[in-house]
């Protein structure tokens, strides 16, 4: 699996990272690299309306889903190793997706100036991609459609806001769609495509469509996770790590949606590089 490279600096490390891929030996498609609900229903709404899809991927940029790609660790999520590099150079997930894809530049733009686009990101994911955006026409925002969470909303570019449609937390409260926040974007897609069935709708009709649909919708209120000690949390990290790949953003998945564990995110950060560094001295001790 590939790693980061060690250098600090944000031009020199996604240089470095960029010939690391190119020289790596593709291995599975990349529908196959990533798991969860969100690849789940983004597949499902490809092929319920015979379409190609794209993974925005902090690694490797935009990719086609059937794209052979190497297996490798690189998220700008919160809590990931790029994601604290990325702190301490004083760059930001904006400026890596610029430089990781130099080569391709603005890579997400021209896809979706070439035909109607729908865009399901989180709000880390929309950070990353907002100079990319920017660079869409102002004359190809009626063709684009993008879900996320209010928070990603305000993440959009002003050209491009009256594009996100009005998903909200009452979609939790819709049979079939409810679910975790990190699949929430997904999850308000396959609505869209599944449910509503306004893929065909102009963007105006189709954000008075999603509107409607949730007014009668209550709010879920948030449930409160189990509190533990930070050597309790490091010893249930420890015991999940093989099992997530010691992936920062599985591991806090796992975490909040499966095991119920309250843990803020700047904590799991500092729990978690913790114990990748003394997993990394283990094995340069070993024989």
């Amino acid at each position: 699996m590939l790693q980061l490279p060690a250098m600090q600096d944000v031009g020199q490390l996604a240089a470095a990272w960029r010939t690391l891929v190119a020289s790596a030996s593709p291995t599975l498609p990349a529908r196959l690299l990533y798991q969860g609900r969100s690849i789940v229903d983004t597949s499902f709404v490809a092929e319920h309306l015979g379409s190609d899809w794209y993974i925005v991927s902090a690694g490797l940029g935009l990719i086609r889903s059937d794209q052979l790609v190497p297996s490798y660790n690189c998220t700008v999520a919160a809590g990931s190793e790029l994601h604290s590099r990325l702190k301490t150079s004083g760059g930001t997930a904006a400026t890596w997706w610029n430089e990781i894809t130099v080569g391709s530049p603005q890579p997400l733009s021209r896809l979706i100036s070439r035909s109607p686009c729908l865009l399901a990101l989180p709000s880390t994911y929309l950070h990353m991609v907002h100079d990319d955006l920017a660079q869409v026409p102002n004359a190809k925002a009626e063709q684009l459609r993008i879900f996320t969470s209010p928070a990603g909303a305000a993440l959009v570019p002003k050209h491009l806001a009256n594009c996100v449609l009005p998903y909200d937390d009452r979609l939790e409260s819709v049979t079939k769609y409810a679910g975790t926040q990190t699949d929430f974007a997904q999850r308000a897609l396959r609505h869209f495509v599944e449910a509503l069935e306004a893929v065909p709708l102009s963007l105006d009709a189709a954000r008075a469509a999603v509107s409607a649909v949730l007014v009668p919708q209550a709010r879920r209120s948030k449930s409160v996770g189990r509190r533990m000690s930070d050597e309790e949390i490091r010893q249930v990290l420890k015991a999940q790590w093989e099992r997530h790949g010691g992936r920062s953003t599985l591991l806090l998945r796992y975490l909040r949606d499966e095991a119920r564990i309250s843990c803020e995110q700047k904590r799991f950060s500092r729990i978690w590089q913790a114990l990748a560094a003394e997993r990394r001295e283990e094995r340069l001790l070993r024989p």
